[in-house]
């Protein structure tokens, strides 16, 4: 019984956020070619890309409106997060998408936020004080994006 109580206590907290928030991702059409557009860039570049972010949380999708690609500091494994955490943020911006390259030919880049992106995360709370929409793009077409803030949304991948 001593085992199965914290296993119960963390599920209840992983449905708590679920609950909190939507449960689907939509890009609009115009902030397609963009975001297209920082996935080739990052390849052609071999190094990630970073842009701020619009989104907007409608019912039970959240949608990515546009981007504003970063020239400064473009690499974000390369650079502080400085540029964007003062560039990104509201009433404009609602966040960040970045690119995770594949590290080898013919291999996939990792479609989960690291260690370090979370904590560029957290720094964005701390700094605006309002959940932050975070976007990772790990191909030319498909996405992986969360709210992070005063609560944690992990929606499901997507294509856009």
């Amino acid at each position: 019984m001593r085992r199965l109580l914290p296993l119960a206590l963390l599920a209840a907290a992983l449905a708590a956020t679920v609950r909190g928030g939507p449960q689907a991702l939509s890009v609009a059409p115009g902030a397609q070619p963009a975001l297209r557009a920082l996935w080739a860039a990052s390849v052609a570049a071999k190094a990630e890309r970073v842009a701020c972010l619009a989104s907007a949380e409608d019912g039970d999708t959240l949608r990515v409106l546009r981007i504003l690609p970063l020239t400064s500091g473009a690499d974000s494994t390369a650079v502080s997060a400085a540029v964007s955490l003062e560039r990104c943020g509201p009433p404009d911006w609602q966040g960040t998408v970045h690119t995770h390259i594949p590290l080898a030919e013919g291999r996939r880049a990792n479609g989960m936020f690291s260690g370090a992106d979370r904590g560029v995360m957290l720094m964005w709370w701390q700094r605006w004080k309002a959940d932050g929409t975070f976007c990772l793009l790990y191909s030319a077409d498909e996405a992986h994006c969360e709210i992070d803030g005063s609560r944690v949304v992990i929606l499901p991948s997507a294509r856009y």
